[in-house]
């Protein structure tokens, strides 16, 4: 790529802090918001399946959410550590 593209250079993407938390969650367990007790019972009670078919019933999604996102890189331009799951650098 960098052969295509010599001058580019790495952009570091700007997050507002209210969402680097949310960003760590997706990466960690593959959803956004947890798969509390309350959301299970509702989703029952709406004849859903308790476990939304997301990560968190199929755990291999989140390790391929992670290749994803290493392979692309979107860790280190957001300044994320994806072994730790925790910022390199504040705004």
């Amino acid at each position: 790529m960098k052969e295509l593209y010599p001058w580019r250079r790495p952009v570091k993407i700007p997050l507002p802090s209210s969402v680097k938390p949310q960003l760590i969650r997706h990466f960690s367990i593959g959803l956004l918001y947890p798969v509390t007790d309350e959301l299970m019972e509702v989703r029952k009670k709406a004849g859903l399946d308790p476990i939304p078919p997301t990560a968190h019933r199929y755990h291999e999604a989140v390790e391929d959410i992670q290749k994803i996102v290493k392979a692309m890189e979107i860790d280190k331009n957001m300044g994320l550590d994806l072994e730790k799951m925790e910022y390199r650098f504040n705004d």
